[in-house]
């Protein structure tokens, strides 16, 4: 029982009928001992094995072959130096489950598991129809009002029960924070009235690539989260909703000096990471490390994992975090080949769909200049359009290059206006309500005494900090939520809704709550009922742009667009003006789309026509009447567009 061999260089724990083959990098061990258990629980190894350089590794993989190994069993890595001393267990930089090990606080178990292809069809949603929606799986259906079993909330089986909402709102494209298993205990803040030390919530702080963290399934058995994952993809697909990926491959939960090791750190810790010309950790993420990403193995380590995901777990992307450091060199240059263009290139990663935060958090800023495979988040569309609906002045120029999708000049010229990923608010910053509610950042439970947070929010609170009773500041609220939206769902590019936007959620003025697990930030189902106007508008726009061809087409040179003023063919380009109009002209369909951002009404010239013009839109009204896909036909060559308010017209 328990025979070995010396198997083969391959990394990770590769199972089959006999046994399993098991192998981990490091170029600085001499010895390292493998321990394997009957199950997670148990304590004490049924096999162990001291695996010497010279005769158990090929270059610097250590690799050995046991037989009859089986699935459910478990194992760890432990380093042993010239003293014969034992590392803590560490953590398989490709195990594929994990759980804590009941001998040593704070550290994991590798699970042994069959590696099993996904067989789930995948919808393949064009990138001109997608619809993005980012959410945090926790937060989405953690409060009591999300109606469900309490085992159920907060994990992919209570997200499987809201995926008919989704898909009613017309979602194609579910976009997760970080599911990784991470390190949330990297924080020194403390809450400033419990004096809790607070963790990370978000999961930013990677510590397995291939591994699920267990907070979000029901049973935290290692095996079972991967089926509970599974099972949540399977149901996305029957719905045909695509799946995509929040991935942090710029830098692990490890931190810097002082941070906890888990694996890199005790394996090799001048491979996985980048050191300054002071032989310090490289800092370019903000979190104490970088991963060295232009190593061969890390590289390997990165395109591995993320072909795991789409290939055995069914993913239809990924959303790259701080992306610009993929493309850097040791220095935090930009390279013109990185694994950014290997991934873009890879046979199977190409065809999922890549999207990138073209930027980092030492002040590298590439928006335009990722592979071509790469759709790129636009903060130039977010800003512009918070100031445009607040009532900033000189901005007309740079909202009609976001209503086409050409504010980013893209590098490679193959590049065209569905590359841009358009969003006004994210997880890291203001709900769309509080961009509404709140003049600043209110974010004094984080702990760190309202320091964090961007204070660059472009925000108004329409006459009143906060929550308030007062209709008329409500109404001018919901009133620029449905402007946001407009501009949003009608722009040629990407749009990405924030969870609970289509309902006005709140996160009570916090702009940064990467800390909070409670009614901060949780998903307030209650709202969707108290807001059913603003659901119902944002999904009759969604339904609007996916009936107009200009959305959904890759390619729209049989479309003229041009722009307009108060008078037609006289548009107000002068830093004072606060109102655009855009004709949209096709051979078979007409749009006209009126932004006001003026204090006053302004009436418009409508565009020739030898029928009717239908308005389908317009956020002064109330529902049912502010989005009326059928349509109200306009009479008059003119209409009145009330301020801080939007039109849409179609020919009829």
């Amino acid at each position: 029982m328990y025979n070995v061999k010396k198997g083969i260089p391959l990394l990770g724990c590769s199972l089959d009928s006999n046994g399993a083959n098991f192998g981990i990098f490091s170029n600085s061990a001499h010895n390292i001992v493998l321990e394997i258990y009957h199950s997670f629980k148990e304590k004490i190894p049924v096999f162990k094995i001291i695996l010497d350089k010279m005769h158990y590794a090929t270059g610097d993989i250590f690799h050995i072959y046991v037989e009859d190994i089986e699935e459910g069993m478990s194992y760890v890595w432990k380093i042993m130096d010239s003293a014969h001393e034992l590392s803590k267990p560490i953590l398989d930089p490709y195990a594929y489950c994990i759980e804590e090990d009941p001998c040593y606080p704070l550290t994991y178990r590798n699970g042994i598991v069959h590696k099993l292809y996904s067989e789930s069809r995948k919808p393949s949603i064009p990138w001109e129809e997608t619809i993005l929606y980012e959410m945090h799986v926790g937060s989405f259906t953690k409060d009591i009002s999300a109606n469900m079993e309490e085992v159920k909330r907060g994990t992919y089986t209570g997200l499987i029960d809201k995926l008919p909402y989704l898909k009613q709102l017309g979602i194609t494209t579910l976009e997760l924070l970080p599911v990784f298993k991470w390190n949330p205990y990297t924080l020194r803040n403390r809450h400033p009235v419990t004096g809790k030390l607070l963790q990370d919530v978000w999961g930013y702080n990677t510590i397995a690539f291939f591994a699920l963290d267990e907070k979000y399934s029901i049973d935290k058995d290692g095996f079972q989260v991967i089926q509970e994952f599974k099972q949540f993809i399977e149901a996305a697909h029957r719905l045909d909703l695509e799946v995509i990926l929040d991935v942090v491959y710029n830098h692990t939960g490890e931190g810097g000096i002082g941070g906890k090791s888990f694996n890199f750190k005790y394996l090799s810790n001048n491979i996985y990471y980048k050191f300054d010309e002071n032989n310090e950790y490289a800092n370019h993420s903000g979190t104490g490390n970088t991963l060295n990403t232009n190593h061969y193995v890390v590289k390997q380590l990165i395109l591995d994992s993320l072909r795991y995901w789409v290939t055995c777990m069914g993913v239809d992307g990924f959303r790259f975090d701080l992306a610009s450091i993929l493309g850097q060199d040791q220095y935090g240059k930009w390279m013109n080949h990185s694994v950014l263009n290997d991934i873009s290139q890879d046979p199977i990663l190409s065809h999922v769909k890549l999207i990138s935060e073209s930027w980092d958090a030492k002040g590298s800023y590439d928006v335009g200049r990722m592979p071509y495979h790469f759709r790129e988040w636009s903060d130039y569309f977010r800003d512009t359009i918070r100031k445009f609906i607040r009532g900033d002045q000189g901005l007309t120029k740079s909202v009609a290059d976001c209503m086409v999708g050409k504010e980013i000049y893209f590098s490679d010229a193959k590049k065209n206006n569905t590359h841009a990923v358009h969003f006004i608010t994210a997880h890291d910053g203001f709900t769309m309500w509080d961009l509404l509610s709140y003049e600043s950042k209110h974010n004094f439970e984080n702990g760190e005494e309202n320091r964090d947070g961007h204070n660059a929010n472009y925000s108004c609170n329409c006459g009143v900090e906060g929550e308030t009773s007062d209709v008329q500041i409500l109404n001018m609220r919901k009133r620029r939520v449905k402007n946001y939206m407009c501009l949003l769902l009608l722009s040629k590019g990407i749009p990405m809704l924030l969870m609970g936007d289509e309902f006005c959620r709140t996160q009570k003025g916090n702009n940064n709550a990467y800390c909070q697990d409670n009614d901060i930030v949780w998903v307030d189902w209650e709202r969707q009922k108290r807001f059913e106007d603003i659901f119902t508008f944002t999904k009759d726009l969604i339904k609007l742009r996916k009936t107009l061809k200009y959305f959904n087409h890759k390619k729209n040179n049989n479309y003229v667009v041009t722009w307009h003023g108060v008078y037609y063919n006289k548009p107000d380009w002068s830093y004072y003006s606060r109102s655009i109009a855009c004709h949209i002209k096709g051979e078979k369909e007409s749009i006209f789309i009126v932004a006001n951002s003026y204090h006053e009404p302004l009436i418009f010239e409508l565009p020739p026509s030898e029928t009717k013009w239908l308005r389908v839109v317009d956020t002064n009204l109330t529902s049912p009447k502010d989005a009326d896909i059928i349509g109200q036909k306009i009479e008059s060559s003119h209409y009145q567009v009330e301020c801080y308010s939007i039109c849409v017209f179609l020919e009829g």
